[in-house]
């Protein structure tokens, strides 16, 4: 079978950033779009969801960092005490705990 050439075209901070990504799996770019569109015909579907997350799903960087804090915070020995029924209200006591 002949190859054929498909030509895209990127944002160059994209493709960088896409090609970083890439090269830590060991993959180039032509090698990821090869799985991409295997992929596509083997499910007869785009391979990953097209929905927006839910506003509910996202964090911000800083509650992002605020979280893992808290995770390796809660691994020290008497850190943790009570029932926390939230990420905030573990995050909250862990700083008065750190005072």
């Amino acid at each position: 079978m002949s190859q054929q050439t498909l030509e895209v075209t990127l944002n160059p901070t994209l493709k960088k950033k896409a090609a970083k990504v890439l090269d830590g799996l060991g993959l180039d770019m032509e090698s990821a779009v090869r799985v991409f569109l295997t992929k596509v015909v083997a499910t007869h579907s785009i391979p990953f969801a097209l929905a927006e997350e839910s506003e509910a799903y996202r964090f911000s960087a800083k509650e992002t960092k605020d979280i893992l804090n808290a995770k390796r915070e809660s691994k020290k020995p008497g850190m943790l005490s009570g029932h926390f029924t939230t990420a905030e209200s573990l995050i909250s006591h862990l700083r008065q705990v750190k005072r």
